[in-house]
């Protein structure tokens, strides 16, 4: 029986500190994941073309492509990627706009090490052999 593959998760930020903090949480969390990161919307789009991810966790604010645009071009490319999207603007519109674009869910910051691991467990992300719908 071959070896499960790691499921491939790409954390787009544009902070580094912050990025650097999540990548250490998820590894802690989810230690078979292999994980990408990017740190604007076109190395977003570089990156998951290059490594196919099924998982992107995506901060709405960044650099040269919004994280709202960048998930939308991946939805496009890719539907049965699940996106989380990240912010910390609490707008409602913000969420829509993300959801709108092919995010799967939406997560405040402020809440983000509190929801996204059960989020991920959820989702059913968290086994490869995992049958995976879009909602």
């Amino acid at each position: 029986m071959p070896a499960k593959q790691p499921i491939t998760l790409l954390i787009v930020e544009d902070r580094k500190s912050f990025r650097d903090v999540l990548c250490e949480f998820i590894a802690l969390q989810f230690p078979h994941f292999k994980l990408i990161e990017a740190e604007t919307g076109t190395a977003a789009l570089q990156k998951f073309e290059q490594h196919q991810p099924r998982l992107v966790i995506m901060d709405i604010q960044l650099p040269e492509i919004s994280g709202i645009e960048a998930t939308r071009r991946i939805k496009a490319q890719a539907p049965a990627t699940t996106v989380i999207a990240m912010s910390m603007l609490t707008e409602a519109h913000i969420a829509e706009q993300a959801l709108a674009a092919g995010a799967t869910a939406f997560i405040n910051k402020n809440n983000l090490f509190r929801e996204l691991a059960p989020l991920i467990q959820q989702l059913g992300t968290t086994d490869p052999d995992a049958t995976h719908t879009d909602r």
